[in-house]
């Protein structure tokens, strides 16, 4: 079982480790009516008018809405659009533990570059640094998974003025800018431009915004001809979307903006539950996330200075059979050293593990 969606592992062990949001924000019946089964015909593959309607919400064209089984589908649409087998794709690093592969199976191959831990600027500089020719993609994940650093309007600016002078497509991946959890939500490539350039892709959905990962409903929005070249890919690729998920999706985001706002007030209070635990402890350091839902504390102090030998030859795991606290291992971002943990999970849960934690990480030799 993957460890972003275990719930347990085994008796007394506390899972910290869930990429989805645990807080408790729905009704337990949403929705009283049966299966739709009149209304099971194909739909298009890019999705249905209603969904793309309630997506583009004025900012832009519906038609320029694909529609997608999860987000990750819609990045997999639109990278097998884009690369083939000589094909680079640059890759801020730390990064979300799923690109790689995404890139891989979509026929290209990433670059990684370094950059700071909860530091989301771009430097174009950088950038030029990585280019080749081979150069068909930049992804920018704002707020970016695992450590919620944010990409000023400023930069993202720069950077697609940088792809665009070099052929590049600037792939925004927005899935984590809703989750409220901040006084302002990260700068969206949307409001940088009054319209989205032909060379950048936004990919969003609802898994984190509003609490709905297991509906599996993303999309991405294109511009000019890129448009109908990932919905041709994406009508093989995908086929479509789950219509009642569609219909479902559609209604979340007519009426879900108290939801959303509500999941917001109760994971910035969880972020203030779970800073303080990081903050004080010896060798550790914690960037404030900008967004999303996650802490990327980094251990390199506590592991050069502190930690036993089993903690420095696996250290997700010494914690997980040790101390019974689930995280996921930095190493899996690009940044060994470093641990990821949830905080959108419910207090008890997150306080216990938190607690666990901090006894791990205080704990002589």
């Amino acid at each position: 079982m993957s460890p972003t969606a275990a719930v347990h592992e085994g008796s007394g062990l506390v899972v910290l480790s869930t990429g989805d949001v645990r807080v408790p924000v729905h009704p337990e019946n949403v929705d009283n009516r049966g299966p739709l089964r009149t209304d099971q015909t194909y739909q298009a593959p890019t999705g249905t008018t209603d969904l793309r309607e309630a997506i583009a919400r004025g900012r832009v064209d519906p038609g320029q809405v694909l529609v997608a089984p999860g987000a990750r589908l819609a990045i997999h649409a639109v990278l097998s659009t884009l690369l083939d087998a000589n094909a680079e794709v640059l890759l801020p690093t730390p990064y979300w533990a799923s690109y790689p592969e995404l890139i891989k199976r979509s026929g290209g191959r990433t670059v990684a570059m370094p950059a700071r831990v909860g530091d989301g600027r771009i430097d174009v500089d950088v950038l030029e640094g990585h280019r080749t020719p081979r150069t068909r993609v930049l992804v920018v994940n704002s707020p970016r998974n695992p450590d919620g650093a944010v990409t000023p309007a400023e930069d993202l600016a720069a950077a697609a003025a940088w792809a665009d002078k070099h052929g590049i497509v600037m792939l925004c991946d927005e899935v984590y800018r809703d989750v409220a959890c901040t006084a302002a939500p990260a700068p969206s490539i949307l409001d940088v431009f009054p319209q989205l350039p032909d060379h950048c892709v936004v990919v969003d959905g609802l898994s984190k915004s509003h609490a709905l990962a297991g509906l599996r409903v993303g999309w991405a929005i294109t511009a000019g001809s890129l448009t109908s070249r990932v919905a041709a890919v994406a009508s093989h690729l995908l086929g479509g979307t789950s219509t009642a998920v569609q219909s479902i999706a559609a209604k979340v985001l007519e009426d879900g903006e108290d939801l959303r706002a509500g999941l917001g007030k109760v994971l910035a209070d969880q972020l203030a539950l779970a800073q303080p635990h990081l903050d004080r402890l010896p060798g550790v350091s914690c960037p404030a996330p900008g967004g999303g839902i996650f802490l990327f504390p980094d251990l390199n102090g506590w592991l050069a200075e502190h930690a036993p030998e089993p903690a420095r030859r696996d250290l997700a795991g010494w914690l997980r059979d040790g101390h019974r606290v689930s995280v996921v291992d930095g190493a899996a971002f690009g940044a060994p050293g470093h641990i990821r943990l949830s905080f959108a999970l419910p207090a008890e849960q997150l306080d216990e593990g938190l607690t666990r934690l901090s006894a791990a990480l205080t704990a002589t030799k």
